[in-house]
């Protein structure tokens, strides 16, 4: 009977298995996802599958007429995963990579809880279970919901500051799969719904892969500046808002590649696109369209303004090993988009024209 009990339990839970098996399978198939990523993908795949097995067990020893000390373990077992499973998840969404001292102090309240989650059926502290089976309350009966809403709005906060920079459908994206995981479990605590959470989790990841496909099919892998495709498209769509484009090729690709190997010069791109994408001021429509060659789309910006990133940028890019020459044309709503973008081009060229012939009367004044 009992196990009849347990089997069904575990049936209930189809679509949950059937998410996480598939997974594992887009896990082991993927082209675009980050060796970091798919272990840590890995590990909360094993934590879901532990947390489901779990929480069905203790769903299972409630039918128990007489209490069994399996019911209190699996208890804190379950209160202990979930906020872990959250740190995890964390870690997979946002990309950066969270310092050891940060994950050291995101830990500590998890940590501290833990051997108070073990000890609640001696101490009465959090909840305990009498011999005929039945839940009972402690003090800290709501520390397992405290705690988790703690880890939900570090969870929020790390999310919204990290996507801040994406651009605005991309932020919409990942504020509906964020958002919608968070108010499902918020939900379950308000309404005394004692549904397994790592339901939502699963269903979370799931949607957050599809977005990671959809989106890498728009990103430059080595720069992760949108792709040449992205910018065909945003022309398109974005042609009235568009105030100016900026052109950005740079000057040495080839003499890097020549003297030091193409290694160097894929970092030079990389220094090169982070310079842009952090001193243009308008990271959302920052495009490499070619090998060395970069597209700058500014909405509702003034001249003044561009003048002025143009500025900042050559002056960081002075700071590393590369260059770029640059060009701009202000975009008139009743002209041709790809009239303006040749215009920045020309500009662009003039640039280049002017810095090579800067370099080359330096090297004569020093020969």
């Amino acid at each position: 009977m009992y196990a009849k009990e347990f089997i069904k339990y575990v049936l209930d839970s189809y679509n949950m298995i059937y998410q996480l098996l598939g997974l594992l399978v887009i896990l082991l198939i993927s082209v675009h996802i980050s060796n970091r990523v798919k272990r840590l993908t890995l590990v909360v795949v094993v934590l879901l599958f532990a947390e489901l097995f779990a929480f069905n067990l203790e769903k299972w020893t409630q039918t128990f007429e007489k209490l069994s000390m399996l019911r209190p373990m699996l208890t804190a077992v379950v209160y202990s995963m979930y906020p872990l499973i959250l740190i995890c998840i964390m870690q997979i969404t946002v990309r950066e990579r969270i310092s050891p001292r940060m994950f050291m102090a995101l830990l500590i309240p998890e940590i501290l809880s833990i051997p108070l989650f073990i000890t609640s059926q001696w101490t009465h502290l959090v909840c305990w279970f009498s011999e005929d089976n039945h839940y009972q309350g402690g003090a800290l009966s709501k520390w397992p919901y405290i705690l988790f809403g703690y880890y939900i709005a570090v969870f929020l906060f790390q999310n919204f500051r990290y996507f801040s920079k994406y651009s605005r459908i991309d932020r919409l994206v990942i504020s509906y799969i964020v958002s919608g995981a968070v108010a499902g479990v918020i939900y379950y605590i308000a309404a005394a719904n004692h549904k397994d959470y790592s339901t939502i989790f699963t269903d979370s990841i799931t949607l957050y892969y599809i977005y990671i496909y959809i989106h890498m099919a728009k990103v430059d892998p080595l720069t992760g500046l949108l792709n040449r495709q992205s910018y065909y498209q945003d022309m398109q769509m974005n042609a009235k808002s568009i105030t100016c484009v900026v052109s950005a090729d740079m000057n040495n690709l080839k003499e890097l590649n020549d003297a030091y190997g193409h290694e160097t010069g894929d970092k030079a791109l990389v220094s090169a696109a982070s310079v842009l994408r952090d001193y243009s001021g308008n990271s959302e429509h920052l495009y490499r369209i070619g090998g060395d060659e970069f597209i700058l789309f500014y909405m509702d910006r003034d001249e003044q303004t561009v003048v002025d990133a143009i500025a900042k940028m050559r002056e960081k890019m002075a700071e590393t090993i590369c260059s770029c020459a640059f060009g701009y044309a202000m975009h008139d709503q009743d002209s041709s988009l790809a009239d303006t973008v040749a215009e920045a081009d020309r500009r662009m060229y003039e640039d280049k024209a002017a810095i090579k012939g800067a370099l080359a009367g330096a090297r004569a004044a020093a020969e």
